[in-house]
């Protein structure tokens, strides 16, 4: 997957705003999901499309950058194309999504995806 970073959503950038001013806690990102939707994205978006799995996410920073990675199981996919892949926070706000190249699995198979958030 790319490594550009993904603008965040207007929802989730608002509570940047307000944890900055409040001197509270930002909601820590903490899945990746997975959907069948081609709809682009828009900063406006609340959530997938079409979501068919949501997985645990590994969440590491490289000076201004933000990782979300997850591993998706072709096992889990089914015989779905995966088409969209987004990042969501704890409370469960969308934080950014990204329409991919449609990808079929075979279920002995598995695909790293890394998220990528610059702020």
């Amino acid at each position: 997957m790319s490594t550009t970073a993904i603008a965040a959503t207007t929802a989730y950038r608002s509570k940047v705003a307000a944890a900055a001013a409040n001197g509270t806690a930002i909601p820590r990102i903490s899945h990746i999901a997975f959907g069948t939707g081609s709809r682009p994205y828009s900063i406006d978006d609340t959530g997938l499309q079409a979501e068919f799995l949501r997985l645990p996410a590994t969440v590491s920073v490289a000076g201004v950058q933000l990782l979300a990675v997850a591993t998706l199981p072709g096992a889990q996919v089914g015989t779905r194309v995966l088409r969209e892949v987004a990042a969501f926070a704890s409370d469960g706000t969308l934080v950014g999504r990204r329409v991919i190249t449609p990808k079929e699995f075979e279920p002995e198979t598995e695909m790293d995806f890394e998220l990528t958030f610059q702020y």
